[in-house]
């Protein structure tokens, strides 16, 4: 940490110890009325995020397609976009469409980078295309990343988050940024530490919504999918992150799968993101709209109506001319089987669309017809029972390529 740094962070210390901040008070004024408390006893107010629940931004798997996926689904979570570094929206302004898809309420932009004029003109083209949200990435550990000098890499120069921020607002994004970090990285490991990286962004930047997962990274000597299973998880340092900053908002991701985890940790933090259970079996969000936001089973879409208007929004990405490929823009339809019939149905859906010249209308009618002929008429809750009560038996749904942003 540099002198400067540490500076700053002696001084706001110094500054809550002459005039402590009143928490609870900070915490109402969020939602400018009454805050009920939770189970927990942490100040609750649901209006910090309209979503709270939210698909974590994962690289080749959350893309435009896949978030449009999530979307049909279900309109009621927050979906991050994949990580998408700062130079290529700078340089390639035009194919912003691209690479998020069309912007929609509730859906986040992740951008990485550690330049300052690069990072806050990719910031405000963000927002200039109607974008309501963005994320900055500070916890991969990839080694790409790494060699750019961002992601999790910044966690040991806050100071270079708060600059980057700082140039965002200069020159005019007023959309609201958020953070998502680790506890930790490499031997920056301590609780001190990960406090004064909080409090450092949040008291010198608009900054005051925080992802952080709960794994600690090691830059050298773990892959990212060793990064993602081998550092313990230490839920427990996120929740009392949350109690001893109750007027920010905390957001916790990092190994989350049944929708009892999702409401307990809702009742102890602001937020909850998750990524490879989506990743691996899409209708989990049919099955925590049903458990956590109280849609009525008769409200669900079916697996076989969700397919059916994702095939309308593949020729409408056909009609505006998709540069993606065949296989990139029916990706996200893979995961939506489980059991020994999703095995056929990936094996015959990986058929269909081949060649790889195929047109996607000619691609579309033979999926529908696929469809007819296997006679798949169970509903979006039995689809996803099979794909749990069949977990342990079919363990492909992990991907080495995928990288938690």
């Amino acid at each position: 940490m540099t002198s400067e740094v540490q500076e700053q962070l002696e001084q706001l210390k110094l500054q809550d110890a002459v005039a402590p901040v009143d928490r609870a008070a900070a915490a109402a004024a969020v939602g400018g009325s009454a805050v009920a408390k939770s189970a927990s006893g942490r100040a609750v107010n649901p209006r910090r995020i309209p979503m709270p629940i939210a698909v974590a931004p994962m690289v080749d798997v959350t893309t435009s397609h896949f978030l449009k996926l999530c979307q049909i689904i279900s309109p009621n979570f927050t979906l991050y976009t994949e990580m998408i570094h700062c130079n290529a929206l700078v340089y390639n302004p035009k194919d912003l469409f691209n690479f998020f898809g069309e912007p929609w309420e509730g859906k986040v932009v992740q951008l990485g980078g550690s330049e300052l004029e690069p990072m806050a003109k990719a910031a405000l083209l963000v927002q200039e295309n109607g974008y309501k949200e963005l994320n900055l990435n500070v916890g991969c550990p990839s080694p790409r990343v790494q060699k750019g000098a961002f992601g999790a890499v910044l966690m040991k120069t806050p100071q270079t988050v708060v600059d980057i921020i700082q140039e965002m607002v200069k020159i005019g994004v007023k959309i609201p940024i958020t953070v998502k970090c680790r506890i930790g990285v490499d031997n920056l490991d301590s609780y001190e530490h990960l406090c004064d990286f909080i409090r450092l962004i949040s008291t010198t930047t608009p900054v005051t919504h925080f992802i952080v997962h709960a794994r600690k990274c090691w830059l050298k000597g773990l892959s990212p999918k060793q990064n993602r299973s081998v550092p313990p998880l230490k839920h427990e340092v996120v929740y009392q992150l949350a109690k001893d900053f109750p007027h920010l908002t905390i957001t916790i991701n990092g190994g989350f799968n049944t929708t009892q985890q999702i409401k307990e940790q809702l009742e102890l933090v602001d937020g909850i993101m998750i990524g490879r259970e989506v990743m691996d079996r899409p209708m989990f969000l049919s099955k925590v709209d049903a458990a956590y936001h109280n849609i009525p089973a008769s409200e669900l879409k079916s697996t076989e109506e969700i397919i059916d208007e994702y095939l309308e929004y593949v020729l409408t990405e056909h009609t505006r001319g998709t540069p993606h490929s065949n296989a990139v823009v029916m990706a996200p339809l893979k995961m939506l089987y489980g059991g020994r019939r999703g095995r056929e149905y990936r094996r015959r859906l990986a058929a269909t669309i081949l060649p790889k010249t195929k047109p996607l209308p000619d691609i579309v009618r033979d999926v529908r017809a696929m469809l007819e002929e296997m006679d798949f008429n169970s509903s979006a809750s039995e689809a996803e029972a099979e794909a749990v009560s069949d977990n342990e038996a079919e363990n492909d749904g992990e991907s080495s390529k995928v990288i938690s942003g």
